[in-house]
């Protein structure tokens, strides 16, 4: 009886599964009525779908009776979906015609804590795909890749040497005191950036510089606050968002490229050679009315005029030659991907090595990466993204530091050796060391180890809720080597080493539920709601010893006990927050979302811990509307706006507390004294951002771009405010200053030809105003970082503006002058000479250097900031042949050359630049450069220079191997290409490099504030490279 029972039920079950059962197929062809494979074919609201055969044909069963839309989608074409309703045991047949998305509309874009489609973004994200990150051939990091690509970005690399630091500004600098670099995170998880080492030598590193830009699917710029606001009080300087690559599921697919060329410098500094400084001795002492130096004449050192002649015979010593090289530059790159309907995976290996153009700079860095998805269950998706990174980073002394710095300084008729084979003058005091003995003595070497990886776990609950947990650490290990060798001809000289090693361990989680709601195919919801928690903790320690026993000793602990210094150190942060995030669309064309960010945060004082960060955006696809819809020029139309609040926590995680230093101020006895204030109020600096913009598309979209105009007002900026002397401090800071940022930004996409050859053109420009609003009445001088004359913060003026006295020009005849003081009255007189340099005073009276008020009369000159900035890209491809270049610009801003100062006028002390040959004389009566015996170096505006220039940042040729060869090779695909970086520059800069950046740490006042004044600069490093790539 039990048999007969189980057969009855379940021939039931068979019976109701079978009448439920209907069947949809179809194919899916292009305009040009092609087949297309590989096309997703997915039920709406669902996890039924397939994918299409590679004669575009599709099939799914297993449908109920019902109504249901289905979507057939597929990368680089507009999203396609049809209504259907099906009956009981139906087969019915749906095809599809897919159209070309020429603006990538259906494009995924990767946003904080989720992803949206282009057409739905209602911020402004800028977006760089992975093969854009191919295209630049000879790149050190991502973030070089970017320069000119995406607008509203200013991109400054430091200098040539590799894994050297890089500075990033999303629409103009933010602030003054904390740092102005944008947010970094990395698969969901906020990352480590910035400069960890000691920057010894004069040589900074970056943090990111590790990250294998193979590995990177997409990155994304978040520069409005609808769309950093997610992230709060981290998000006021932009976020970048990068995604590595995954698998797909179906046959493992392995990916191989090798690629190597040479590396050299942008430009080299144009010097006087060694008969030109010695003829330019002879010409400063018949002026002085000095006798002519005879053969025996000491000129520097025990160093005669004979010995300088002979040499200058010879062609005297090139200093600069002395210290670059042609360098070189390999990389082998592997990556494997693949999966089934389970499992997806991406597996890949880095090796870089380069020779950098500085002789003794060597960087060497291994990538690791797997990204592993696994279905667990129907409901259950489990993953992992786990990066590893070894560098090796062989760092040299620059700029003032030496090596290349005090190349440029040394002057050309000295030798590098002497007649027994020691170093020539190794240091000399008030003089430049020799470069070539400081290269080979000086030792400083950072390793670091880095991994950047994450957990998650994916839990849909049904279609429309779907909860994601994630784990993610960053862990920098950090390790620096530095030795200094002996002056072995100077016996008072000893070597010293230092030993320093940093921990930084940063861990996130977040957790988040979304909800996906769809009502009658009219109105959509999507809503986020979740927290996250980051935790960072930070160690240093460091020994320093000296004097060794013998020169066989590198390691500070060899050195006596009485012979060694250390130091160590800890901090931490932490953030905790909420988050909540509305999108929604009525009618697929009317778009709207809210966000909101609450954070607490350990760097604030307890007053002032936790704030909130809400933003509102809306869109409107105007061109959906029926009375724009069938324009035969208008293809695409959208507007939108933005408006928001977002926070910069940027700052050191101790600010707030009161600091104790020991003294011995009482009866000499050791005790303990308040060094800084407490400020239990201190809080984030505050910035709120406008952003309206315009997308188009003409013509069938062939011709595309957007419009945008953006304001942001920073506020409670940062600032040492001055204080009551009674209360015992001069000092404290507060949350006072305010600045603006206000700019416009425009892109423009052309598909100039679309037959057999095609040409393809993408430019972006963007112009941006910076204007400090409130100091709380601090003078220029109080954020001063370098000596007078560099970066200045005054009000109603750009952070960094250049203060100077101007330059007046040079006095033509003998003559007393008058003097004044800061009020225009007469105080006395002063007697002129002929070819002597002038200057205006703040009433434009003419004034000497010899003022005793001289550089009370600075005032604002040039411009830190560039008026406008952008890229252009051209891509032209025949057939299997393809070429693409990339332009980036800048144009109007100013950068004062301080070396210039005594290279153009100092000529007894260091090398000089050719202008000191039109210095004036009672013939050649310049107007520009000082009469030899009658200069002082001093800081002016004479040395503000025009830093705009045209750069080709990257240019690539390639040859696609026809897929006939590639079948007989065994390949999918071969391609081999030539290319390069920064091979030519258009600038009327007469220094090293119109890119340029102070060798401070860019995340800092410093780097914020006199970034535009380098000193004995190091160029940029262009690269020439030939490589292979294949796919198995």
């Amino acid at each position: 009886m039990k048999r007969i029972f189980s057969f009855i039920l379940i021939g039931i079950m068979f019976i109701s599964s079978y009448a439920q059962k209907a069947t949809l197929s179809g194919i899916v062809i292009d305009e040009k009525n092609q087949p297309m494979g590989f096309v997703s074919v997915i039920v709406k609201a669902t996890t039924i779908g397939t994918t299409t055969n590679t004669n575009g044909e599709y099939a799914i069963g297993n449908l109920g009776a019902g109504t249901y839309t289905i979507v057939a989608n597929m990368m680089g074409y507009l999203k396609s979906e049809q209504k259907v309703t099906l009956l009981e045991h139906e087969k019915k047949e749906v095809n599809f015609v897919m159209k070309e998305d020429v603006l990538l509309l259906n494009q995924v874009v990767v946003v904080g804590y989720g992803v949206k489609e282009k057409r739905e973004v209602t911020g402004s994200i800028e977006t760089i795909k992975a093969k854009d990150l191919t295209q630049s051939s000879g790149s050190g990091s991502f973030e070089q890749v970017m320069q000119g690509r995406a607008s509203g970005v200013q991109i400054i690399t430091a200098n040539g040497v590799a894994g050297a630091p890089v500075k990033i500004n999303i629409r103009g600098t933010s602030s003054i005191s904390a740092g102005s670099e944008p947010l970094y995170v990395i698969d969901g998880i906020p990352v480590t950036s910035g400069d960890y080492s000691s920057g010894a030598l004069g040589s900074g590193t970056n943090a990111l510089s590790d990250l294998n830009q193979n590995d990177i699917e997409s990155i994304e710029v978040l520069k409005d606050a609808a769309s950093a606001a997610i992230y709060g009080s981290r998000g006021a300087n932009g976020v970048i968002i990068v995604t590595t690559k995954k698998g797909k599921a179906g046959k493992t697919k392995f990916d191989a490229s090798i690629s190597s060329g040479i590396v050299k410098e942008t430009n080299r500094l144009n010097l006087l050679t060694a008969k030109e400084m010695l003829s330019l001795r002879d010409r400063a002492r018949a002026e002085m009315g000095l006798s002519p130096e005879t053969a025996n004449t000491l000129i520097y050192g025990s160093w005669t005029r004979r010995q300088a002649d002979s040499l200058a015979e010879l062609g005297g010593t090139d200093w600069i030659d002395k210290t670059l090289q042609l360098g070189n530059q390999q990389q082998a790159s592997v990556s494997a991907s693949g999966g089934n309907d389970k499992t997806i995976f991406y597996a890949g290996g880095t090796y870089f090595k380069e020779k950098g153009f500085l002789k003794g700079n060597d960087y060497e860095k291994i990538n690791g990466r797997i990204n592993l998805e696994n279905e667990a269950t129907d409901k259950l998706k489990l993953g992992v993204n786990m990066g590893l990174a070894f560098s090796n980073n062989k760092r040299i002394p620059i700029g003032d530091a030496g090596g290349l710095g005090d190349a440029q300084r040394m002057f050309p008729y000295l030798p590098v050796y002497n007649a027994d084979g020691s170093y020539f003058s190794p240091t000399k005091q008030g003089y430049p060391s020799n470069p070539v003995w400081e290269l080979d003595t000086k030792k400083y070497i950072v390793k670091s180890f880095r991994t950047i990886s994450n957990v998650f776990a994916d839990y849909t609950f049904n279609n429309s809720l779907k909860f994601r947990s994630e784990f993610g650490i960053d862990i920098l290990d950090q390790n620096e080597d530095q030795f200094d060798f002996r002056n072995v001809q100077d016996a008072t000289s000893v070597s010293s080493a230092w030993n320093r090693h940093t921990d930084v361990i940063n861990w996130t989680t977040n957790n988040f539920f979304t909800y996906e709601k769809e009502i009658n195919d009219i109105h959509d919801f999507t809503a986020t709601l979740g927290n996250s928690i980051q935790k960072s903790h930070t160690n240093g320690v460091g020994l320093n010893g000296w004097d060794f026993p013998n020169d066989f000793y590198t390691t500070p602990n060899a050195a006596d006990a009485s012979n060694k210094t250390g130091y160590y150190y800890e901090t931490s942060s932490a953030f905790i927050s909420n988050f909540f995030r509305l999108n929604y669309k009525l009618k697929n064309k009317y778009i709207a979302a809210f966000s909101i960010r609450n954070d607490g945060s350990s760097r604030f004082g307890e007053n002032n811990r936790y704030g909130w960060f809400p933003a509102i955006s809306t869109a409107w696809i105007a061109s959906d509307e029926n009375f724009l819809n069938h324009s035969k020029i208008l293809s695409y139309l959208k507007l939108r706006g933005s408006y928001g609040y977002t926070g910069n926590a940027n700052i050191g995680d101790f600010a707030y507390l009161g600091v104790y230093y020991p003294n011995h101020g009482y009866a000499g006895n050791t005790g303990i004294a308040p060094g800084v204030l407490p400020n239990p109020n201190l809080s984030w600096e505050k910035s709120k951002q406008l952003d309206l913009t315009v997308e188009w598309g003409v013509i069938k979209n062939r011709i595309s771009g957007t419009a945008t105009y953006y304001f942001k007002r920073t506020s409670d900026m940062l600032l040492n405010v001055s204080i009551p002397s009674s209360s015992g401090f001069s000092s404290i800071l507060e949350n006072v200053g305010k600045m603006n940022n206000h700019g416009y930004e425009f892109t423009l996409v052309s598909r100039n030809l679309t037959g057999k050859f095609k040409w393809t053109t993408d430019f972006n420009i963007s112009f941006n105003r910076n204007k400090v609003i409130d100091l709380a009445g601090l003078p220029p001088d109080a954020f001063e970082s370098g000596e007078p004359g560099e970066g200045r913060v005054m009000v109603g003026y750009p952070v960094g503006q250049a203060y100077l006295v101007p330059f007046a020009g040079i006095q033509q005849h003998d003559e007393t002058m008058n003097v004044y003081d800061l009020n225009g009255n007469i105080t006395g007189t002063e007697f002129v000479h002929a070819g002597q340099d002038l200057f205006y005073d703040i009433n434009g009276n003419i004034i000497t250097s010899n003022n005793p008020n001289f550089y009370d009369n600075r005032v604002p000159c040039g411009n830190p900031m560039p008026k406008f900035l952008g890229g252009i890209t051209n891509t032209f491809s025949y057939k299997n042949i393809a070429l693409n270049f990339l332009f980036s610009f800048v144009y109007g801003n100013t950068i004062y050359d301080d070396p210039a100062k005594q290279q153009i006028g100092a000529w007894n002390q260091i090398a000089q630049r050719p202008e000191i040959l039109d210095a004036w004389t009672s013939v050649n009566q310049s107007n520009k450069v000082p009469a030899l015996n009658y200069y002082t170096p001093t800081n002016s505006n004479r040395f503000l220079y025009d830093a705009s220039y045209i750069r080709l940042r990257s240019i690539t040729l390639s040859y696609m191997f026809s897929e006939k060869l590639c079948k007989k090779l065994k390949l999918t695909t071969c391609k081999i290409y030539i290319g390069g970086t920064n091979i030519l520059t258009f600038t009327k800069y007469p220094g090293w490099d119109p890119e340029a950046m102070r060798n401070v740490d860019p995340n800092s006042q410093q780097g914020n504030v006199s970034f535009a004044g380098p000193s004995l600069q190091t160029p940029q490093a262009k690269t020439l490279i030939c490589g292979i790539r294949l796919t198995l």
